[in-house]
């Protein structure tokens, strides 16, 4: 598994270099970075959006099964799970696109970790945003005295937890809705920032793809809804 990671870091490496090399700024070279991860793993987001969908739109169902056998335990699981498969949902279909995605997502975080290492001889720009004349603040360090610098691990923080509310499935979780947005916001005053941009950006393209998926399939119900009452019509 660590050669693998090794690997796939190594990979993006090559991958971040050449678009530094096109466009010589670290900062906007990992938002293309994180654009083109996206676009390639987009048929297996769009599976895990459609998945969590499904499940939010099951939820009350679900909510009334749990209710109704929730003094035998036994019965509620075989309930569900005949509730699941009579709607054709598995419930392992969100998961998967996770465990293949998750691979890759390891080793970028690998990568825009130890970049000066994993990258060596490649001279990065450290800098990404100007703030004076001939003056700049360094984002790929947490040791400058910049209040600038603290609005990213808010952003990582903040990105993290509308997300999460987005696709949520299940009200039980509600703790780690708040939860994981304080951690991420915690450590990543400890990430690089070249990592913390990764999150954000990564988030952002997420949300806007949960839109789109979300979206078409809205439209596509009202378009089957349509014809179903226009077949009945014509009946």
């Amino acid at each position: 598994m660590g050669q693998m990671i090794e690997a796939i870091a190594v990979f993006f490496g090559n991958v971040l270099g050449y678009i530094y090399g096109v466009i010589p700024n670290f900062g906007i070279a990992i938002i293309l970075l994180t654009l083109l991860v996206k676009i390639v793993t987009y048929p297996l987001n769009n599976k895990q959006i459609e998945s969590a969908r499904r499940m939010q739109e099951l939820q009350p169902e679900l909510k009334k099964i749990q209710a109704k056998y929730k003094n035998d335990k036994e019965k509620q699981n075989k309930a569900v799970m005949e509730f699941m498969q009579e709607n054709k949902m598995n419930p392992m279909a969100g998961c998967l696109p996770l465990l293949i995605q998750f691979p890759i997502l390891i080793g970028i975080f690998r990568l825009l970790r130890d970049v000066q290492t994993l990258m060596p001889g490649f001279v990065f720009n450290p800098y990404l945003i100007p703030v004076g004349e001939g003056g700049y603040i360094n984002l790929l360090s947490m040791s400058n005295e910049s209040y600038f610098l603290y609005l990213f691990p808010l952003l990582a923080g903040i990105t993290t937890y509308i997300y999460q509310k987005l696709t949520m499935t299940d009200s039980s979780q509600k703790m780690m809705m708040y939860m994981m947005p304080a951690m991420i916001t915690f450590f990543s005053f400890s990430f690089p920032v070249g990592l913390v941009i990764y999150w954000i950006m990564n988030n952002v393209f997420s949300m806007g793809q949960h839109y789109l998926v979300v979206r078409v399939g809205k439209m596509k119900a009202e378009q089957a809804k349509d014809s179903g009452k226009k077949g009945e019509k014509g009946e």
